[in-house]
């Protein structure tokens, strides 16, 4: 299929907004497994939503169609979210989420999002800070669900428990948290926590491979070449790391901490110049 043949660069940088799936399945092969074939999980989502589909009835409300595509995905194909082992990169990579049924809460989200798509459900997702939600659109209101912890309905006292229990944050709910997340940001989100789950592990080529596709998806986002010049030092590529932060302190001569990130170009560059 087309898709097999594309790349990600390609999918996030095109006419279109990228879909979600296929952005995931694409960075999925390119970092971490060469040989996947993004074409056979979107044929498995749409096997998905076609099994969703026949348990929906004509007469069925918008709430009702809802309850049945959450029993379908979280009781008959019994995704979850991975409490056991929360930092596992697979829990980012959704091919790995769709074989094992273990997931982020964004991962899980990308899912519900591709079938509820297909089954003519109008559903976004909601970036709460720490924790990812989606929402469904009803008549006249939105109903919140959390895929993370089987498709449970949220309410405002839900979210606002979700963002202290992951985050500490002890205010009051932001009306902002509830805007839909456009898809680049999704995208964005997912390899954010791959970094992070990379990082931790101290898997340095891993990680400079997901902060080079962070760059695919934030051209303008100075801050990936800081991130790619830290990490290459971390790896032990010493003139790679010096040549990204270089380029970081020439399009951000003013950030913050530009001072501490000339004072470690400096030591790399003598370093450098004694190996020569």
């Amino acid at each position: 299929m087309v898709v097999d043949r594309s790349n990600f660069r390609s999918e996030v940088r095109g006419p279109e907004p990228p879909g979600l799936a296929r952005a995931a399945l694409l960075f999925a092969r390119e970092i971490a497994y060469p040989d996947l074939r993004p074409s056979i999980y979107l044929a498995q989502i749409d096997d998905w939503a076609e099994a969703v589909q026949r348990r929906l009835s004509p007469d069925d409300s918008i709430s009702e169609r809802v309850t049945r595509l959450t029993h379908f995905l979280f009781d008959d194909i019994g995704l979850r979210g991975n409490r056991e082992d929360y930092g596992d990169p697979r829990n980012s990579y959704l091919n790995e989420v769709m074989m094992r049924g273990l997931g982020l809460p964004i991962s899980l989200s990308v899912i519900f999002l591709e079938v509820a798509q297909r089954v003519g459900l109008r559903a976004e997702g909601i970036g709460l800070p720490g924790h990812f939600i989606v929402a469904v659109h009803l008549q006249h209101s939105r109903r919140f669900l959390d895929p993370f912890n089987a498709g449970l309905t949220v309410n405002a006292e839900d979210a606002a428990r979700l963002v202290s229990d992951t985050t500490g944050f002890a205010g009051s709910l932001q009306h902002e948290w509830f805007a839909p997340s456009p898809p680049d940001v999704i995208i964005a989100r997912m390899l954010f926590n791959l970094r992070g789950a990379y990082v931790r592990r101290e898997a340095w080529p891993q990680a400079i491979a997901v902060v080079e596709h962070l760059r695919i998806l934030q051209t303008d986002t100075p801050d990936h070449l800081r991130d790619l010049g830290l990490l290459h030092f971390r790896n032990n590529s010493l003139r790679a790391g010096a040549s990204f932060l270089e380029e970081y302190l020439v399009r951000n001569p003013a950030a913050q901490d530009a001072p501490s990130i000339r004072q470690n170009l400096a030591a790399v560059l003598e370093q450098l110049a004694r190996l020569n």
